[in-house]
């Protein structure tokens, strides 16, 4: 239970990291910052696996998460349309991210630094199916979490906010991993089990996220 519990408690300081960091600067301008930093932040943290008790998943699924978070808060306060927007413009930012690190691999290193250039290599530019398989996966399942997150605007906020988590982690998961690697179905089923067991986490950011929001908006910061 150990890494679960940790897990929990470096997404608990995130989200606290990321809701003073919005309160401090314009919310909505901050979280489409926060989307795009840990966006790229999990591309490159995917790179180390680990063990969480329940299943194997990247350490990247703990930022990843919080990803999907701010993309909540994004689609529940200011609406589908800037969501879709923003989920868009993030499928080309991470398809350039993986360019710019491609293109480093393939610039010649000193003779001094050559074997922890091949090292370096391996953790900043993916093979270009695991890529592919990331950028399919991303723009598809942030599509389903956007459209389920603001289809029933009646419903209670965080039957939205998890319904739409748990639905759209198994298609991102379900989509990577088989693109990437062929089903294998006990890997998918590990890192499905971590995603969700980190989802009731996003009530935190989702409310904090919301009250700077109202904050924002009141008379006396208008």
């Amino acid at each position: 239970m150990y890494p679960l519990l940790a897990a929990w408690g470096y997404a608990l300081a995130l989200y606290l990291i990321y809701l003073a960091i919005i309160r401090l600067w314009r919310p909505d301008i901050t979280l489409v910052g926060l989307f795009f930093g840990t966006l790229t932040a999990a591309q490159f943290i995917a790179n180390r696996l680990v063990d969480y008790g329940v299943g194997v998943a990247p350490a990247g699924t703990v930022i990843f998460m919080t990803n999907v978070a701010i993309l909540d808060a994004l689609a529940i306060l200011y609406g589908r349309r800037l969501a879709l927007s923003v989920v868009r413009a993030g499928f080309f930012f991470q398809a350039a991210v993986a360019l710019a690190a491609w293109s480093a691999t393939t610039l010649p290193p000193p003779v001094w630094f050559a074997e922890r250039a091949a090292v370096v290599d391996s953790v900043i530019a993916p093979s270009a199916r695991i890529a592919i398989a990331s950028l399919i996966a991303y723009i598809v399942s942030s599509t389903v979490d956007v459209y389920i997150v603001t289809k029933w605007p009646r419903l209670h906020i965080l039957a939205r906010v998890y319904s739409s988590t748990l639905v759209a982690q198994v298609v991102d998961t379900v989509l990577f991993i088989t693109i990437a690697f062929g089903p294998l179905w006990d890997v998918v089923t590990g890192q499905i089990l971590v995603k969700w067991i980190q989802t009731p986490l996003e009530a935190v950011f989702i409310y904090g996220a919301r009250r700077s929001v109202q904050r924002q908006l009141s008379p006396q910061h208008v």
